[in-house]
């Protein structure tokens, strides 16, 4: 399918473009510059969404693919997860954490939300992300939470 969407493209425009109203009955020659052809890449695998339910649990994914962790979090309280251990030549931060509050009918100060954390696959091998919820100024102190997921890569 991949293969035939360019020429259904290429089909499509040179009908559009011989169907012109300059009022001539004659066909409107085309140039190279007057079509336009797109095409797709293959689409990359889609990335792996978990959360706290997959806590202690086996992933695999493709190289190249993302991974999307989404975790419960208030930043209000000082709190953040971060990344323990994890072998980045396996799998590697892509991007900033991101934090989306939860819905907040009332406008309460301090309303917790989800901590989004992006990740992708960058070779193939075995690695553990390890996540611990915690301040980031309190050395020596256990985190409040731990999340743990065992990554294999193919």
């Amino acid at each position: 399918m991949r293969v035939r969407m360019p020429l259904v493209m290429v089909t499509a425009g040179l009908a559009l473009a011989g169907c012109g109203s300059s009022g001539s009955n004659e066909a409107t020659p085309l140039s190279a510059s007057s079509v336009a052809v797109t095409t797709t890449a293959a689409s990359p695998t889609a990335a792996e969404r978990i959360g706290a339910d997959a806590d202690g649990k086996d992933l695999s994914l493709a190289v190249g693919q993302g991974l999307i962790v989404t975790l419960e979090a208030d930043p209000t309280t000082g709190y953040a997860w971060q990344v323990g251990e994890l072998d980045q030549n396996v799998v590697k931060p892509n991007g900033s954490p991101d934090y989306e509050q939860d819905p907040n009918s009332d406008g309460k100060v301090g309303v917790g939300g989800k901590s989004v954390l992006n990740f992708v696959a960058a070779a193939p091998g075995s690695t553990k992300l390890s996540l611990s919820y915690m301040r980031a100024w309190e050395q020596g102190v256990e985190p409040a939470k731990r999340f743990t997921v065992n990554l294999t890569v193919h």
